[in-house]
């Protein structure tokens, strides 16, 4: 069967995590209890993939569970009870802090350092042109609101909307940067503030060090096992860019 067959072959498989959901989310304590009993997930669903998620978890679709569970993701990130950012598979995740060591380690441990490096990514064609220059603006200026970082990296024109939230997604991917706090949480004023992801939360970084790549991968492809996916190297670059 080829990569692509394979892949689409996933989406058959329905079984798996749902059985490992510990008990009824109806509130953020809930949806700690479900992360931290898998490790990891996304918010919604990927298509095709049967993927462990919040949505599904719930009972709901991609868009309905945006309404009730929409603070949980900031007050269960800023609480560092879950690490939250557009990760796997470039979408909204969650990953519980015992595993999160892994997840970098996995991405950019001993050997592949260069994988975290905004530098050597962007000279190898891997990071664009915007994701270099909001990092380099937030290393010099922590802490930074959208607005403000757009507006200092000559990022705020309109028709740079769509490269911008690319690039933000791509830092994110690399554990590069991710949201430390909010402008305001009311329509008109709910903004991210942005950070370099070591400062945030230095002690998981620290721990990265400490913890071998392929002990990471091996955790990691452990735990995809248990949902019931099949962890090929197609589905691996796919979900966390592994090389």
């Amino acid at each position: 069967m080829t990569g692509i067959g394979r892949l689409k072959g996933h989406a058959m498989n329905t079984t798996g995590w749902q059985a490992l959901i510990p008990r009824p989310i109806t509130e953020a304590e809930d949806a700690f209890t479900f992360v931290t009993a898998l490790g990891f997930c996304t918010w919604g669903p990927i298509p095709g993939l049967a993927f462990p998620n919040l949505a599904e978890a719930m009972g709901e679709t991609v868009s309905s569970v945006l309404a009730p569970t929409w603070s949980w993701k900031d007050d269960l990130h800023f609480a560092q009870q879950l690490y939250y950012g557009k990760i796997i598979g470039g979408q909204p995740s969650f990953i519980a802090p015992d595993y999160l060591p892994d997840f970098v380690a996995a991405l950019a441990g001993q050997g592949l350092e260069e994988e975290r490096d905004p530098l050597h990514l962007y000279l190898d064609g891997r990071l664009s042109r915007e994701a270099k220059a909001l990092y380099d603006y937030l290393l010099d200026h922590p802490a930074q609101p959208t607005r403000a970082l757009r507006r200092g990296t000559s990022l705020g024109n309109k028709r740079m909307k769509t490269a911008t939230e690319r690039a933000f997604t791509e830092l994110q991917r690399r554990f590069l940067i991710c949201k430390v706090d909010l402008t305001g949480r009311t329509r008109g004023t709910y903004s991210c503030i942005w950070d370099i992801a070591e400062r945030f939360w230095p002690q998981v970084f620290e721990n990265v060090g400490q913890t071998l790549q392929h002990a990471a991968r091996q955790r990691i492809r452990g735990q995809l096992q248990l949902f019931g996916l099949e962890p090929i190297t197609e589905l691996e670059q796919k979900l966390f860019l592994w090389r």
